[in-house]
């Protein structure tokens, strides 16, 4: 107790001692005057300055021969001294900033009211106490004790803040020794989630909540863990907790036991950890495994998430372990037997089949006939004649296809089946169907940037390159003449046996005009064309008459390129010269008729 203190207490003391002896002279008189025994000598009240005031201020004490105190001063010095070192020896040796027992004397509505052995009781508020685990009047609870005084007058106390420095102390052992501490997670934050410890709350980062990803932080919400302080901030009182440490000791001690138990065909239980497009590790237990997109069926898979999904818990078997590396390979579809050991007893070459369309790739068609069991139809056998670019346009993954086998290899597993094989080859009697010269109709099947194919009837398709649509007119692409489903006219002009390919023509239904523009042009002629385009290649010009030129790109100079020709366009009308008419190549070539054009 500092000196202050001591001087208001004895000052306290003092004016007590003098008020208790105006007291006890009061009631010696009061007996004298012999009251009536049905009336109390004096009233029961609580002891204080109080009780002796209210006294003071009665009528009934009027004639009392009061002590001044000035007379008695030395005696009553010696009393208060007295007094006061008894009073000094009830109080504890307690300072402010520290925690301190004190003993629970009431609780109210609102608050707790502790006595910690100082001249005053305290308060401290019930919202620091969980409403369920309220103290007994009684009993002594730890507690922090802020001010002897506040600017009321006050005793400040906490609860809270005594259990949270018990508590702080308690964390700090567990940092250093590393030990485990329990805790519940209560809420998720950015960036992680909040544990409650017991007074104290943690944070827990995301990445440390697992050894496995997450996909869902709100299903840890409640859950009660333990976990290992990773960073205490004194300044700030925070700390930084860690499940994932817990996990990965616990998982090195399953890892050594597990790798005592890896052998070559043990089949063991794992959880899918991750997947990619070469197939899809496995945890078994602290140590990972890869099953290879290979060894998941015995049958074609397009990608490992057909089979498996993340989080999975799986049979799987050990077909190779590297005891260097750690590196362990495992499989599916070795849990069950290989299929193909039964093939050449089921299928022969020959045999016509119905399969499900499981797979459907640039190059041909993968078609289930059994439970791991699948066969390819390649491009090139799915028809005698027609040409096959895109199968997607026909074939739909889960369609049924009916096709012949015809090959079989069981130690590669693999079957080659084909379509066309189910019909007669119309090349076997292509000349009593069609000749050269034989002028038909037909629809455009498929339009390439090479040319269209058209229907011949019978399962047989005639292919129009780009030079033969038009005598004069060489189009960049051949849908400036027609369009897929359009029907045309046409005329055959070569059967191929060797290539198995007919070409038909458009241009050969009319006359060739050649001869006649050779004649009509003649190098150095000057001429008046219309623009029909100004691309890479050159200006592509009409002469009328259905005639085309083009003046090349490598003919116009590079000041014509950067003068004129931004002022022209398609639809303008240009000056030129004819270069060259050349009949074989079916072509006219131009240049311009500028000043400089050389």
């Amino acid at each position: 107790m500092n000196d202050q203190a001591k001087q208001d207490v004895k000052n306290e003391v003092v004016e007590e001692a003098v008020l208790e002896a105006v007291l006890e002279a009061a009631v010696e008189q009061k007996a004298d005057e012999k009251i009536s025994e049905n009336q109390p000598v004096v009233e029961p009240i609580v002891s204080g300055k109080k009780r002796i005031k209210d006294y003071l201020s009665k009528d009934l004490f009027s004639g009392i021969k009061v002590i001044s105190g000035k007379e008695d001063q030395a005696e009553i010095e010696k009393l208060a001294d007295g007094v006061l070192e008894e009073y000094e020896s009830t109080f504890n040796d307690i300072s402010e900033n520290q925690i301190i027992s004190a003993k629970v004397i009431g609780i109210s509505d609102n608050d707790v009211m502790v006595d910690i052995g100082f001249k005053s009781e305290g308060l401290i508020s019930r919202s620091e106490f969980n409403n369920k685990d309220l103290p007994e009047i009684g009993s002594d609870i730890d507690i922090f004790l802020e001010k002897f005084e506040d600017t009321d007058g006050n005793i400040t106390l906490s609860k809270y803040k005594a259990d949270f420095i018990k508590r702080w102390d308690e964390l700090r052992t567990f940092e250093e020794t590393k030990e485990p501490v329990h805790g519940k997670i209560i809420k998720r934050v950015k960036g992680g989630l909040v544990v409650d410890l017991g007074v104290i709350q943690a944070f827990l980062p995301g990445s440390q909540a697992d050894v496995q990803p997450i996909k869902n932080f709100d299903d840890l919400i409640g859950k009660e863990l333990d976990f290992q302080i990773v960073k205490v901030d004194e300044m700030r009182k925070n700390l930084v907790v860690s499940r994932k440490a817990i996990l990965e000791e616990s998982l090195n001690e399953k890892r050594q036991e597990l790798m005592t138990k890896i052998e070559v065909g043990a089949q063991l239980q794992g959880l899918v950890k991750n997947i990619t497009d070469f197939g899809a590790f496995v945890d078994l237990g602290g140590v990972d495994g890869l099953v290879h997109i290979t060894d998941f069926s015995w049958g074609r898979i397009n990608h490992p998430s057909e089979i498996v999904s993340i989080g999975d818990e799986i049979t799987v078997q050990i077909i190779d372990y590297n005891k260097e590396t750690s590196r362990i390979s495992l499989g599916l579809k070795q849990l069950v037997d290989n299929p193909w050991k039964t093939i050449p007893d089921k299928y022969n070459i020959g045999d016509i089949n119905i399969g499900k369309v499981v797979s459907i790739m640039n190059y041909g068609i993968f078609i289930e006939l059994e439970k791991g069991i699948e066969g390819l139809i390649h491009i090139s056998e799915i028809s005698w004649t027609k040409n096959i670019q895109n199968l997607q346009d026909k074939y739909k993954v889960g369609d049924s296809l009916e096709s012949k086998i015809l090959f079989i290899d069981a130690n590669e597993q693999k079957i080659s089946l084909g379509i066309k094989q189910l019909t007669e080859d119309p090349w076997n009697n292509i000349s009593s169907q069609v000749s050269i010269g034989d002028k038909k109709e037909g629809a455009v099947n498929k339009v390439t940037k090479f040319g269209a194919y058209v229907d011949l009837g019978k399962d047989i398709e005639g292919f129009i390159r780009n030079t033969d649509f038009h005598w004069t007119k060489n189009p960049l692409h051949p849908k400036e003449f027609i369009s897929e489903g359009d029907t045309v006219e046409f005329v055959i002009v070569d059967i191929s046996d060797k290539d198995r390919k007919i070409l038909v023509s458009i241009k050969d239904l009319t006359e060739n005009p050649w001869s006649d523009i050779v004649a009509k042009y003649s190098a150095g002629d000057k001429l008046k064309g219309s623009i029909l385009s100004i691309n890479d290649s050159g200006i592509a010009v009409d002469m009328g008459d259905d005639i085309r030129g083009l003046v090349p790109s490598d003919k116009i100079s590079k000041e014509l390129k950067k003068d004129y020709l931004p002022s022209i366009e398609p639809g303008g009308t240009i000056d030129i010269l004819v270069v060259e008419v050349n009949e074989q190549d079916k072509n006219v070539i131009l240049m311009l008729d500028q000043p400089d054009a050389d």
